[in-house]
């Protein structure tokens, strides 16, 4: 792990000074909770090296947090007590198209002792890999997110577009919004099979190309995170909710899986 360790600190290095040369400024690291909540830190894209070495502090209490930022208790994991440590993963550092000045890294999460921690959902996933890998198979996912476009200024979720479901005219009404969106898609390398108007008022779905199981979660939590980018530089609020509005249609998040002996 030492040797590994330090190999990385060097490609941090050379991989900061990019990121600089490109006007980034900030990394931000990023893993989803048992709640499915996006959790972040920042650190000066300088601090990369450092990160890699060390990791950075997080409270392992964020696993007993709900999606209303409420708290909840278990004798398994979760407390305000002690620490976790984020590692960024270098090969998965992207810079943010609709966030100028900033990259994105997913973070495996370990202990104090530097030991895997129960609740990584990266490392879990990994994990699953590396089993299917030893009984002979390989595993591609990928994922279709669908999300609706609302106003902003109502707490209600008013539709940003009208027209009917996979019809023109949401394209029409919202051309400029979708085409940013796959612009910044496009230069953050992700790959889009199709982008389209859905069923719900103001829905749309974007479909992406299929990678491993841990590269495929990855990739969802950076499409959504960058919808909800180039959404704030449109005006619009983005939904992903399952329900947006109780009693009709809501999103979906599909998962193809292919499995290779």
């Amino acid at each position: 792990m030492a040797k590994s360790r330090a190999s990385n600190v060097t490609r941090a290095k050379e991989l900061a000074a990019k990121l600089q040369r490109q006007g980034v400024e900030g990394v931000v690291l990023s893993y989803v909770e048992t709640a499915g909540i996006n959790r972040i830190k920042t650190i000066p894209v300088a601090r990369l090296p450092r990160a890699t070495e060390v990791g950075v502090g997080m409270s392992p209490v964020f696993d007993t947090f709900l999606s209303d930022d409420s708290i909840t208790t278990t004798g398994e994991m979760g407390g305000p007590d002690g620490d976790l440590r984020l590692f960024p993963d270098l090969d998965q550092i992207v810079v943010l198209a609709g966030q100028p000045g900033w990259a994105w890294a997913p973070v495996d999460r370990r202990t104090q002792d530097d030991e895997p921690y129960a609740a990584c959902q990266r490392t879990f996933a990994r994990t699953m890999i590396e089993r299917a890998a030893d009984a002979g198979l390989t595993v591609q996912m990928a994922f279709e997110i669908e999300w609706c476009v609302g106003k902003t200024g109502t707490d209600d979720f008013v539709p940003a577009c009208s027209g009917s479901a996979y019809g023109m005219t949401r394209l029409v009404e919202l051309s400029d919004y979708a085409r940013d969106i796959l612009t910044a898609l496009e230069k953050e390398d992700v790959d889009v099979d199709q982008l389209h108007p859905e069923y719900a008022a103001g829905q749309f779905e974007v479909s992406v190309g299929a990678a491993d199981p841990v590269a495929a979660a990855d990739r969802s939590v950076l499409v959504r995170q960058t919808i909800r980018a180039v959404s704030a530089e449109h005006g619009v609020r983005p939904s992903f909710a399952p329900s947006v509005v109780p009693g009709t249609v809501g999103n979906g998040g599909h998962v193809h899986l292919s499995v290779w002996r």
